[in-house]
């Protein structure tokens, strides 16, 4: 999924609003010429092309920036907000309010806002919330059915109706002809600590996980058994993988993998591709890191070198794993050629009901189901989230272009309700203006709203 920093967002909001020229050297960001000192001026010889008087305003005072607003990619003002009381143009020099700037060591960029960059973040984040569902995240969450059980929570990261509910009984790894694993099921041991042909690194111990079915054993996903990992500390990198035998024949070819993985620790445990010398994990946004929430099915791609002389897959416990921390992995999937993921023999259910959470009310959102669900099956439940809040420079949003559009609609109609309220009677009517200027365009860019996902369908039959 593309993403887009905060930094890259207000600067695109900058250039949405009107005034790029003024944002930063090809509308991204102007670059000191002389060092800033323990002061509060800032100096580039690329500002000094953009003096001149603004015509109600006597004299020959530089003032095209005053009352803009500055923000400091320094190392030592790193994201400094000021307001600019002052420009010199045939100096580039501006001149900002409050306490004295730290110093740097070095030259270091800056972007010149017509708004507070504080706010233009503020609204961002708000946009996002406003433009929801039209932008979204697509999620996907699993939940074990119960015998005689009609009501199911809502796992907290959906908002909103399902998009799509089904049955899953997994992947058939162990069936599929295509899969270049060896051990793809981990249904093959050596003892009960080495499962088969894959190989465990130091740090981690495995455990063979037998199912059992009184009570029954959720963590083993498919088939007889599971591989249970366990994380003996945290701050090192290491992985479970098979090494794939003649890696040559997939030389220059695209390789896919999926597996099936259960834990309860958010953002620890990623998918993991070795080709040749260079180590590849998967992200959240690609579907490869593990969300926390019991089973999920990681996903990965990787197009292979010109020349593949090894080739290792597997998953990866990353540095932020708690010491400690049990996993469970079980069908496997890597196949080579074009990205078809590996048939998920799933049953979609219908006529099933979405109870949003009643206030003054323990309730949970929940959807319920007029019939009896088989009892011990893996409930896939797909639906949306918001996209991500960001807050540091390099916090990203689920979104790129055009789907931006929408969101700097959204984003310009909050700019303009907020400096409408706090503005005089003549800039209130002038805000307002651009304020409902906004709305019309965010009907125009709706065209750019993400899929919704499929209608709920409705049977004539109450039945599984």
């Amino acid at each position: 999924m593309a993403t887009t920093t905060l930094q890259n967002l207000r600067r695109e909001f900058g250039a949405y609003l009107g005034y790029s020229e003024i944002l930063g050297k090809d509308g991204e960001a102007w670059t000191t010429t002389s060092t800033i000192g323990a002061g509060t001026t800032i100096t580039s010889t690329e500002l000094t092309d953009y003096g001149f008087d603004d015509l109600d305003t006597a004299g020959d005072t530089d003032d095209l920036f005053q009352n803009h607003w500055v923000i400091i990619h320094g190392t030592n003002n790193a994201q400094v907000v000021r307001r600019i009381k002052s420009y010199d143009a045939s100096a580039g020099q501006i001149t900002v309010s409050g306490s004295n700037l730290a110093a740097e060591s070095g030259n270091v960029d800056f972007e010149i806002h017509k708004y507070s960059p504080t706010m233009l973040r503020e609204v961002l984040n708000s946009a996002r919330v406003q433009a929801f569902p039209m932008l979204h995240v697509p999620i996907s969450k699993t939940i074990y059915t119960s015998e005689n059980q009609y009501r199911y929570e809502l796992p907290s990261a959906i908002k909103d109706r399902p998009t799509r509910i089904s049955i899953e009984d997994g992947i058939a790894a162990v069936e599929s002809g295509d899969n270049i694993l060896t051990n793809p099921g981990f249904e093959t041991w050596t003892n009960s600590s080495t499962p088969g042909t894959w190989t465990v690194e130091t740090d981690l111990t495995a455990a063979q996980e037998e199912l059992t079915t009184n009570p029954f054993n959720y963590a083993v996903f498919r088939g007889q058994y599971s591989a249970k990992i366990t994380n003996g500390s945290t701050g090192t990198q290491r992985a479970v993988y098979e090494s794939i035998s003649s890696p040559g024949t997939y030389s220059g070819q695209r390789i896919n993998f999926q597996i099936w993985v259960h834990s309860n620790e958010a953002s620890t445990i990623s998918t993991y591709m070795k080709l040749n010398s260079t180590e590849h994990l998967g992200s959240q946004l690609d579907g490869g890191q593990h969300q926390g929430s019991g089973w999920e099915l990681l996903t990965h791609y990787e197009d292979s070198a010109t020349t593949l002389s090894t080739l290792e897959i597997g998953v990866e416990m990353t540095a932020a794993a708690s010491t400690g921390l049990v996993v469970y992995l079980d069908e496997a999937v890597a196949t080579v050629g074009a990205r078809v993921e590996a048939q998920e023999s799933g049953t979609p259910l219908m006529n099933w009901q979405y109870v949003p959470e009643m206030e003054s009310t323990t309730d949970r959102t929940s959807i319920h189901f007029p019939y009896n669900l088989p009892n011990l099956k893996l409930l896939r439940i797909q639906g949306k989230n918001y996209l991500n809040e960001v807050s540091s420079e390099t916090d990203t949003m689920e979104i790129a272009k055009p789907q931006t559009e929408l969101l700097y609609a959204f984003a310009a109609a909050e700019l303009y309700q907020r400096l409408a309220q706090a503005s005089a009677t003549f800039d209130t009517n002038v805000y307002a203006g651009l304020r409902n200027r906004a709305f019309e365009e965010i009907q125009r860019k709706s065209i750019h709203s993400q899929p919704l996902g499929q209608r709920r369908i409705l049977v004539p039959d109450w039945s599984y």
